[in-house]
């Protein structure tokens, strides 16, 4: 839920000098004459209370919007750089303490460097975080696959929240007419369906930080060329190896709206597992695509129960999902989009890419999908820069 700053005119003198030597941006004058700010709206608004006589004690944990682990402090015992001359950043950092208190994320002292920018992705979660992938780089010192939002499991088709997925990737035309999804994996490289990139790569624009496409003066998106495809073998006849890469012309600078998932652990046992699946495709068949991002969580199927749920061929780098009485499942226009599976570290992987499936949500046929970790070699591989 978006916070509501709503700042009065109040003045706090005594400790407003020593505030204002550090907090520079000129939005934070008012707070600061107000002794701290109003959040929240109606019956949930609090006054939370900003001074320089509160102790410098960490309190509760947390993952910072650049993913590193950090606790709760005081302000005036954490001030980064970024807030400290941008008062919208601060919005991202904001954790309230017990009492009428005012604080921020802040980093711990053995994670406190900045990363703005992916540096080594991608990243492989770890099936716990005691266990880590070897050949791929740790996921925990990189902070994939979290967001900035409690998650929630859901049971029916529903909106996302912004910020919710921020590794989900509009796949557009150049005339930003979108028509497919992807997931990001690193700043520069988004994971999508090999079917979805028929055009050529200057035809092609990402948009990130995406969620309700009619909004056409979103500051949360970023729009980016592509300026190279990595398909796999793809076989169009039967879907094969429908998987691909595209490599934006920029990277993307992380914040709350633009994070990137991480990739599977090898061997993941999926099945009977829910899994989330987000797009903005149709919500029933040949029906209209849904201009705000939407998703919807179904189990993952035992592989032979799959294959004999079809008269297609459905291979071993496949994962199948869905409702087993219909009505869960993805659509047309969700195609390259992630199939997610949420660690119990917490970390969501993207375990499979939209591919293809009979109609939409029919009972007894799920939908298909590209299973990532089957691809984890190629995808570390054409993940160059």
């Amino acid at each position: 839920m978006r916070l509501l700053v709503l700042l009065t005119v109040s003045v706090l003198s005594a400790h407003r000098s020593a505030l204002k030597s550090f907090l520079v941006d000129a939005s934070w004058e008012d707070v600061i004459s107000a002794g701290g700010m109003h959040i929240g709206h109606g019956r949930a608004k609090r006054f939370v209370g900003l001074n320089t006589t509160q102790p410098d004690i960490p309190y509760q944990p947390c993952f910072l919007p650049n993913g590193n682990k950090g606790r709760c402090r005081h302000l005036n015992h954490c001030v980064l750089e970024d807030f400290k001359i941008d008062f919208m950043k601060y919005m991202e950092y904001l954790c309230t303490i017990k009492g009428p208190s005012l604080g921020a994320y802040c980093p711990d002292e053995a994670n406190s460097g900045p990363e703005a920018l992916a540096g080594d992705l991608p990243a492989t979660a770890p099936k716990d975080e005691l266990q880590v992938m070897t050949k791929i780089v740790r996921a925990e010192n990189r902070g994939c696959g979290f967001s900035t939002r409690p998650m929630s499991r859901m049971v029916d088709a529903r909106p996302g929240d912004p910020g919710e997925w921020p590794w989900m990737a509009s796949v557009m035309h150049e005339d930003f007419k979108q028509y497919c999804g992807g997931a990001l994996i690193t700043d520069r490289h988004v994971l999508t369906a090999a079917h979805c990139t028929r055009s050529k790569a200057n035809q092609l624009i990402v948009r990130l930080g995406e969620y309700d496409l009619k909004r056409t003066n979103d500051s949360r998106t970023y729009n980016f060329k592509v300026v190279e495809i990595r398909r796999h073998m793809f076989d169009m006849a039967n879907y094969h190896h429908d998987i691909a890469i595209l490599k934006l012309h920029r990277p993307a600078v992380f914040n709350t709206y633009v994070w990137p998932i991480c990739l599977p652990p090898a061997g993941l046992n999926l099945v009977n597992e829910t899994a989330v699946v987000i797009g903005w495709g149709a919500k029933l068949y040949n029906g209209p695509y849904s201009d705000v991002l939407m998703g919807v969580s179904m189990p993952v199927w035992e592989h032979q129960r799959c294959v004999d749920s079809f008269t297609a061929t459905i291979f071993e780098e496949n994962l199948c999902a869905g409702g087993p009485e219909g009505g869960k499942d993805s659509c047309q226009g969700d195609s390259g989009g992630p199939l997610m599976y949420q660690m119990p570290s917490g970390r969501w992987t993207v375990i499979g890419v939209v591919s293809w499936g009979i109609r939409c949500g029919e009972p007894k046929h799920p939908g298909i999908y590209t299973r990532v970790d089957k691809y984890l070699s190629w995808i570390v591989q054409n993940t160059v820069f």
